[in-house]
């Protein structure tokens, strides 16, 4: 009966160790990303942080929990060598793939716009997400048999949370590896638009320095003349396949706006509008060979569209 009593308490704390190791690694991932476009007027600011989180949490306690069931290390390496190529999958693809059909999903109207081309050096980012999150994932695995075992063994309170405190720290690097290594790149383009429209909006119709205005790129929003004075939101729609040339749509309420982003820096922004017909609509069928870019007036492959976000 001791010996059944003290197997639950173990696999409890296991279960709820992996919590942690969940939680922590996407509120760094992910959650910090939510947080800082929810301040830069995104449209979506949890597109990426709600799935990360309903994937993350239940997998990381299924593998903590079942660390400290079978107490066996090649079960805890293989569960932990799982869960960090599961992080590794989830960092690279929920910006590039899940996140972009969401948009598609919530906000049909850009649609049209959408283009988010595969990654032409995906392997760099595997080697660099394994790197990162892999090591640290085991090594938080590894680590929970004997980190569980000490907290059942220590007398003292702190001694029983220093193995949560251990994972909290270990998966908190983890996340901020990932959002260094993808979704800041995501994160960026809106960031930097919303300061560009800040700054219009700052010194609309007043004279500036010209090196000032040159550095605060002040040029960009002269087309959008007096919509910089109203209320907006920003959508990424579209990146190449270097991560190197992005798009945000701007709404205002309505009316909209593209703006260009070369390599960080902001390029140039031009009025556009959404037209959705039925020609639209069969262009980005599955039926067709091409797709048709409506607003640039070219014929764009349809192999570099993504399946996953058509229509």
């Amino acid at each position: 009966m001791m010996i059944s009593s003290y197997s639950r308490k173990r696999t409890k704390l296991g279960a709820f160790y992996g919590l942690i190791a969940g939680l922590f690694f996407t509120l760094a991932a992910w959650g910090m990303d939510a947080f800082l476009l929810l301040r830069h007027n995104s449209s979506l600011p949890f597109l990426k942080f709600f799935p990360a989180l309903l994937i993350c949490v239940p997998a990381a306690v299924i593998a903590g929990y079942m660390t400290a069931r079978f107490e066996k290390g090649w079960v805890s390496l293989l569960l932990w060598v799982g869960l960090s190529i599961l992080f590794t999958y989830l960092v690279i693809n929920i910006p590039i793939k899940i996140a972009p059909w969401l948009t598609t999903r919530l906000l049909p109207e850009f649609t049209t716009l959408m283009r988010f081309e595969d990654l032409t050096s995906l392997g760099h980012y595997w080697f660099y997400g394994v790197f990162a999150i892999g090591f640290t994932c085991i090594l938080c695995g590894i680590l929970e048999n004997l980190l569980i075992d000490q907290s059942l063994a220590s007398s003292g309170a702190f001694g029983a949370i220093v193995p949560f405190i251990v994972c909290l720290a270990i998966m908190t690097g983890a996340g901020f590896s990932g959002d260094l290594l993808m979704t800041s790149k995501f994160r960026e383009p809106l960031v930097t638009i919303d300061t560009l429209l800040e700054n219009g909006a700052t010194y609309y119709n007043q004279e500036v320095e010209k090196t000032e205005a040159r550095k605060m790129h002040l040029s960009i929003v002269n087309p959008l003349d007096e919509l910089v004075l109203q209320p907006h939101t920003l959508t990424l729609v579209s990146t190449d396949n270097y991560l190197g040339l992005m798009k945000v749509l701007v709404d205002f309420e309505g009316k909209y706006a593209l703006c260009h982003i070369a390599y960080s820096q902001p390029t140039f922004c031009e009025l556009t509008h959404l037209r959705i017909n039925r020609t639209e609509q069969f262009a980005y069928g599955l039926g067709s060979k091409h797709r048709v870019d409506f607003f640039k007036s070219d014929i764009i492959e349809f192999n570099n569209f993504p399946h996953l976000l058509t229509t």
